[in-house]
């Protein structure tokens, strides 16, 4: 008996320390209501690090019913944007979860990025702009910021160090 007490105290334990940390996860997505839909909008992996390989999480949920809506790959469309570029991306379902997609992308820079998710949604038009922020999802981060012992150089650092090589071997 005090065995099974003793477990039990300690699996509210360890489920009210790992609490904090699934909800903080939740926070990292932008919520938008478009019709009888919430979209839930964000990064695949937060925060985001310049150069490593992220996506699109999106969930979409019917607000009526509280059921998630299935079957969206082929009727939405998705691109990425950052200052001036962007990149339309291939929507496909998140393996194991009703009513969530996804993309793939390598984000090269750091800085702010807008998903932009356009379409239907059973007969609903859809047009939605999400950028990063503090009441949405995260800016993609500098490796940077979190690299050690030492920093991997930037594209942008590479190219200057080619450049100041091919003009030494020049001279």
């Amino acid at each position: 008996m005090l065995r099974t007490l003793m477990r039990s105290a300690i699996a509210l334990l360890v489920t009210a320390l790992l609490l904090p940390l699934t909800v903080s996860l939740a926070l990292a997505h932008g919520h938008t209501t478009v019709g009888d839909y919430e979209l839930v909008i964000g990064f695949k992996n937060e925060p985001a690090f310049q150069g490593e390989p992220n996506g699109l999480d999106l969930t979409v949920t019917n607000t009526k019913t509280g059921e998630k809506v299935n079957d969206l790959a082929d009727t939405l469309k998705v691109e990425l944007l950052f200052g001036a570029s962007k990149k339309e991306l291939t929507l496909r379902p998140q393996w194991g979860e009703d009513g969530a997609y996804t993309t793939d992308v390598l984000p090269t820079a750091d800085g702010d990025y807008t998903w932009h998710i356009w379409g239907t949604i059973e007969n609903t038009p859809v047009d939605v702009s999400m950028m990063s922020g503090p009441e949405t999802f995260g800016a993609v981060k500098a490796k940077s910021t979190v690299a050690f012992p030492a920093a991997e150089s930037t594209p942008a650092e590479l190219n200057a160090q080619a450049a100041a090589a091919a003009q030494t071997a020049q001279t």
